[in-house]
């Protein structure tokens, strides 16, 4: 139970941390998964070749473009794996990871897994991936640029034109990731068959977020068959469970089902901007599932809302990002910001 507010009002605990979809699975997932409970002793399958066909199918490449692995985290790995070990073979000594921050907590965390460093250049004042600055800060040093876009925690996206200006003009040397964690949420999205034609990038994409199946661990990574080929070999076997196998393929031709919860989520997320605008709360325009508060007082705003049992992102000194949730969740923060207010 969380402590109570001035009047002796208090609130159960509500998770907006994790941006993860405030629904449960598809009806016809949630049946596939059901299914799936009886063969849960049984191995799936050793490489997720079955997986990468469907995806593959559904975006209109062929299967040798597509990797697939445990969440979007796990595919990123690979791919770093797979960029240290190009790097050192061109006579790198200490091959680096260069993105904009802040940024998913990931990243940091990868580089240092497969012995990176870490190297960052910071955001527009909008929120938005500077790519002139990003450009400036490549090195000979530099393995793997990130480019996150809709970008997390802001939500700020890259102009289609100027990203694929970008991807042009990265030197051979080093490969592009391009994280379309939510990209279902963006009305703005990059073409993708356009991205993947640039032989550096690996374009990463997720099951966890908008087809809600954050807890199955499965996304995958597309780009030119010969880059995902080496990241391919960097899969790890067994890997993709058996669950995540079943829904995938259901999850894939939900495609009206899935589109109405995002038009839900994108309402919600626009709701949700408006009324915290309408208390005076500065809020950065975002194209994902969450809103992000910028500055010191975007993280007074997030530090209010934990100490009252929201559970909501701080992103060091650059502010707090709010997950969408639903309109319950969207009414239960603005009347704890209300009351919070007026108790102070």
């Amino acid at each position: 139970m969380s402590p109570p507010l001035a009047g002796g009002v208090s609130w159960p605990s509500l998770r907006l941390d994790l941006n993860e979809s405030p629904y449960p699975p598809l009806p016809s997932v949630a049946a596939a998964l059901q299914h799936e409970i009886p063969e849960s002793h049984r191995y799936p399958d050793f490489l997720p070749d079955r997986t990468r066909g469907q995806i593959a199918c559904h975006l209109g490449v062929v299967p040798e473009r597509v990797t697939v692995g445990p969440g979007a985290t796990g595919v990123a790995l690979a791919v770093l794996q797979y960029a240290v070990r190009r790097a050192v073979d061109a006579g790198v000594g200490t091959p680096a990871l260069l993105t904009s921050t802040p940024t998913f907590d990931g990243y940091p965390i990868l580089a240092r897994v497969v012995g990176m460093r870490f190297g960052a250049v910071d955001l527009d004042d909008d929120g938005s991936v500077d790519l002139d600055r990003l450009f400036g800060a490549i090195t000979p040093d530099t393995a793997v640029v990130v480019l996150c876009s809709p970008h997390n925690p802001t939500g700020a996206v890259v102009n289609g034109g100027d990203l694929n200006r970008f991807l042009a003009a990265v030197p051979p040397h080093v490969m592009t990731i391009v994280d379309e964690a939510y990209v279902e949420f963006s009305e703005t999205a990059s073409d993708l068959h356009r991205l993947i034609r640039n032989p550096g990038v690996v374009v990463l994409r997720t099951f966890s977020k908008a087809y809600g199946l954050a807890a199955l661990r499965v996304g995958y990574g597309i780009g030119t068959t010969e880059q995902i080929t080496e990241v391919r070999g960097h899969e790890v076997p067994f890997a993709v469970g058996r669950a995540a196998m079943a829904a995938v393929p259901v999850a894939l031709d939900a495609e009206l089902e899935l589109a109405q919860r995002v038009r839900s989520m994108r309402g919600e997320r626009d709701r949700l901007t408006d009324m915290l605008a309408q208390m005076g709360v500065r809020v950065v325009p975002s194209h994902a599932n969450f809103v992000f508060l910028p500055g010191a007082e975007g993280v007074a705003v997030g530090r209010m809302l934990r100490g009252i049992g929201v559970a909501v992102k701080e992103c060091g000194a650059a502010g707090t990002r709010i997950t969408v949730g639903d309109r319950s969740g969207t009414d239960r923060v603005i009347s704890a910001l209300r009351l919070t207010s007026r108790s102070a």
